[in-house]
């Protein structure tokens, strides 16, 4: 029996709504916690209270996101999208992968200045995804604009794109003792990526007949 697609589609919208569920629950119930300063991984650190509880969120949002990406690989054969587009959706789906395995096995630990083997291979994940996530995003645009002829929603996901590049850039400046709004410029950047995947989860799941080929 051939799965259906539609039923995959949901699953993005599902998944950040669990991700965004665990930052601000875990915000409300950490009372120590200045999210303006505190990146988010903090609340899911080896010691952190409540990590356990959240991070059956995050991993239930990661398993929502590789359904969903699997589901979009398959939709993009469906529709006979070109293999430039079809790329994007695979290396969401690698970048998926890796955030769900990669945070489980390697947690924040202890003083995060100290270059523990977790936090090393932690910051070792999270610049991959940054180079994935970054990479899936201008290639699905360029799929999008250029391939698909979707051009409205092909540009949505080209400011989308130059937003998370935007942010990331601005993350190592919050960092900085000058600044000291880790927390603020990590969520401006986690956050486009996460409206990002419901809008285009809710597109497919509602608006299906709109990003047809023109």
């Amino acid at each position: 029996m051939k799965l259906k697609t539609k039923y995959f589609m949901p699953f993005g919208m599902i998944g950040v709504i669990f991700y965004f569920i665990h930052v601000f629950l875990g915000q409300i119930l950490w009372d120590e916690y200045n999210w303006i300063t505190t990146d988010i991984s903090s609340l899911t650190a080896k010691g952190a209270p409540n990590s356990g509880l959240l991070s059956i969120f995050v991993n239930i949002y990661g398993i929502c996101a590789i359904i969903f990406f699997i589901g979009m690989i398959m939709k993009a054969r469906e529709k006979g999208y070109h293999k430039i587009t079809k790329l994007g959706y695979v290396l969401f789906l690698i970048s998926m992968a890796i955030s769900t395995l990669g945070y489980s096995l390697f947690p924040l630990e202890g003083n995060k200045t100290e270059m523990t083997f977790n936090n090393f291979m932690h910051i070792v994940v999270t610049v991959s995804l940054v180079v994935l996530i970054l990479a899936s995003m201008f290639i699905l645009a360029f799929g999008y604009l250029k391939k698909e002829k979707i051009k409205r929603f092909g540009s949505l996901t080209l400011g989308f794109a130059f937003a998370i590049t935007f942010f990331g850039i601005l993350t190592p400046i919050g960092m900085t003792n000058n600044w000291n709004i880790l927390g603020v410029t990590e969520r401006l950047n986690i956050f486009s990526l996460e409206i990002f995947i419901f809008l285009l989860s809710y597109m497919y799941s509602f608006k299906d007949n709109m990003l047809n080929k023109a």
